[in-house]
């Protein structure tokens, strides 16, 4: 069975007046069909980059983006196909949704954009839709300034369904959400999961939203990968610096003395002029001389998942101590 997501060694370079900029710089990532593989990583580090280019809004520089095991290009007549395999629910449905079309014709433009069914079925299917993500038919005329913003997130996941894509790119889309309208639609997404088997490729800089919905992790720092495995083995034996600051940095463990000890210093590098070697070392407090020569491949070398680090064997996994592991 082909991957519902395979990205091979895919790169988005920008070309600017310091120079090329790096945005997404050498990823390969794949993603089953009906698993979620959550991406995570800071503001800057390139994951709405590699989101816009999986639903073809970007166009790669190098490498290959393939849907179904077929590599489908951003243009042309192949536009259409690649739009009924995937489709990208955005992080503002205020934003992302058009403020004079009602839930309706919002839900239903996808399905008369590709000439699917009549306006009875239509009307049906948008009905049927709305259902699944838990709106009620009430709500059918209404505008996104009369609807709350959990609501209009649904509106956003309806119409993004309304094609039946195999795989979903969701990209930062509870952020601007409350923290219980957050949990709705977190449980929303998994229970679509196993009624529909659609995949998910869920984007976030919260590696604990990322925790809760992934099969799967991606960790993601300026442009390339520098951990990814399964969710709970990331998340209780993470072994990449980066990583293990990202989890220091959620709030409830940022009080821990060990915690407070890998707190990320200083800024994220320019992709402009990222830093040579390990594109992490600025602000590791493991760098070496080595790591500023040689830039460390994504490899497992018998860890249980895989990590880009020269120095990972002695690096302490942050899980020693039981408040970590058993978070």
């Amino acid at each position: 069975m082909h991957s519902a997501l395979e990205l091979d060694d895919l790169r988005v370079h920008h070309a600017t007046a310091a120079g090329p900029l790096k945005a997404v710089d050498g990823v390969t990532l794949s993603v089953a069909p009906g698993e979620t593989v959550g991406l995570v990583g800071e503001s800057g580090c390139g994951k709405s980059t590699l989101a816009r280019c999986v639903v073809g809004l970007n166009t790669p520089t190098g490498g290959s983006v393939r849907l179904g095991g077929s590599e489908i290009a951003a243009g042309g007549r192949d536009r259409v196909a690649w739009a009924r395999m995937v489709q990208m629910i955005f992080q503002d449905p205020m934003g992302s949704l058009n403020p004079r079309l009602t839930t309706r014709h919002t839900i239903e433009l996808p399905l008369r954009v590709h000439g699917i069914g009549s306006k009875n079925e239509r009307l049906e299917r948008v009905l049927r839709l709305m259902e699944q993500v838990g709106l009620g038919p009430h709500l059918l005329d209404r505008y996104p300034h009369e609807l709350s913003g959990g609501q209009r997130q649904r509106v956003s996941i309806a119409r993004a369904l309304a094609l039946e894509p195999a795989l979903l790119v969701c990209d930062e889309i509870v952020s601007a959400l409350d923290v219980s309208v957050q949990a709705q639609v977190l449980n929303l997404l998994t229970d679509l999961q196993s009624k529909l088997g659609i995949a998910f490729l869920f984007i976030s800089h919260d590696l604990s939203v990322v925790r809760y919905v992934s099969d799967r992790i991606a960790v993601m720092y300026l442009g390339r990968i520098v951990e990814e495995g399964d969710s709970e083995s990331v998340w209780n034996h993470s072994r990449h610096p980066y990583t293990q600051a990202l989890i220091a940095s959620i709030p409830e463990r940022a009080r821990d003395e060990k915690a407070q000890r890998l707190q990320l210093s200083g800024d994220l590098p320019s992709p402009v002029n990222p830093p040579s070697g390990c594109s992490f070392r600025t602000r590791c407090p493991y760098a070496r001389p080595l790591c500023a020569e040689v830039r460390p491949e994504l490899k497992s070398d018998g860890l249980p998942h895989s990590v880009a680090c020269h120095f990972v064997a002695e690096i302490p996994e942050l899980a020693a101590r039981p408040e970590y592991a058993e978070a």
